[in-house]
């Protein structure tokens, strides 16, 4: 795939879906630096011990944040 049918592919896209591919693109930038790993992991030992969000919590923040526009 060419980097013009990726642009074109990233135009037709909804505002979600640019989001989650930004999120993606950003994750692979990241995906082999050590410092990144050791973050990742600290985040999933932390989700593994009970240290996470609801679905309604994390639907709450997401509100308060888009209310005070962020």
């Amino acid at each position: 795939m060419s980097t013009a049918e990726i642009k074109e592919s990233l135009d037709r896209m909804t505002d979600e879906e640019r989001f989650f591919a930004a999120a993606y693109l950003q994750h692979r930038a990241q995906a082999e630096n050590p410092a990144y790993r050791r973050i990742l992991t600290e985040r999933m030992k932390r989700m593994d011990e009970g240290r996470k969000l609801t679905l309604e919590q994390a639907h709450r923040i997401h509100g308060a944040l888009e209310a005070e526009g962020l």
